[in-house]
């Protein structure tokens, strides 16, 4: 069977743990090259490097702190090293701030903007500048149902997924004309890490929300990578500017 990012090359952040891991894993399995970022947990990145590893591509990555800007660049610069080139950005890493509006400071404001939407934001810029000369390339946003529709004291997080769900628009109504596809991907409910912590130990919380979803149930990461892995191939060329939800049908109603 014909693997389906064979070739490629991709540079994915928040590839500790959790949606950003399994889509990572899954891009290996199709003959993907990487170069992973991930946040502070360097056993779980170690771990997703070791597994992409066994499927013989090239794999490596380091720990990074987004919420410092200033690190974008010199990220960027590692990971086109190692890669030689890049095909596919996938922006991935992400925070959450769960309270009222009234209790989040100014310092919560700030980080949560600068990781999920500002990061996001200038590393596109720097991956856009390398695929304009090669006449092609994909970005792919993680966002979230979050950003679709307002969630009681999430609002923070809402804005900065919002944010990031109208800059790929933006981005592909103005880098498709140069080759490169900018799309993303709106999880709801995903059981990645923290949020199957919190909705095992919380049955109020997971009652309230699954009461909300069609389908009856959470969705898993890998289900989310293997969207990835089709907006990311050349069976989704013609795909561009979209923000595809995979929330079990949350939001249809």
């Amino acid at each position: 069977m014909r693997l389906r990012l064979e070739g490629k090359t991709a540079f994915i952040t928040g590839a500790s743990v959790g949606i950003g891991s399994a889509i990572a894993r899954r891009f290996a399995d199709e003959g993907c090259s990487l170069y992973l970022a991930g946040g502070r947990n360097q056993t779980a990145l170690e771990s997703t490097l070791a597994h992409c590893k066994t499927q013989g591509i090239s794999a490596a990555g380091e720990g990074v702190d987004l919420s410092n800007l200033a690190n974008a660049a010199p990220l960027m610069s590692r990971a086109l090293m190692h890669l030689g080139h890049l095909d596919i950005l996938v922006n991935c890493a992400g925070i959450r701030c769960n309270k009222p509006v009234e209790e989040i400071t100014h310092e919560e404001v700030v980080a949560l903007f600068q990781v999920n939407a500002m990061a996001s934001f200038i590393l596109s810029g720097l991956a856009a500048k390398h695929m304009i000369p090669r006449t092609g390339g994909q970005i792919i946003n993680i966002g979230s149902t979050s950003g679709e529709a307002g969630v009681p004291d999430n609002s923070l997080y809402c804005a900065t997924k919002g944010a990031m769900h109208l800059m790929t628009k933006a981005h592909a109504a103005e880098l498709g004309p140069k080759g490169i596809r900018v799309n993303a991907i709106a999880p709801g409910t995903t059981l990645s890490e923290g949020t199957k912590y919190r909705v095992e130990t919380q049955a109020d919380r997971r009652e309230k929300l699954m009461s909300n979803i069609p389908l009856g149930r959470f969705a898993a990461p890998e289900e989310i990578a293997d969207c990835a892995v089709f907006m990311a191939s050349d069976e989704a060329s013609y795909m561009n500017g979209t923000v595809i939800l995979i929330d079990g049908g949350r939001l249809c109603q």
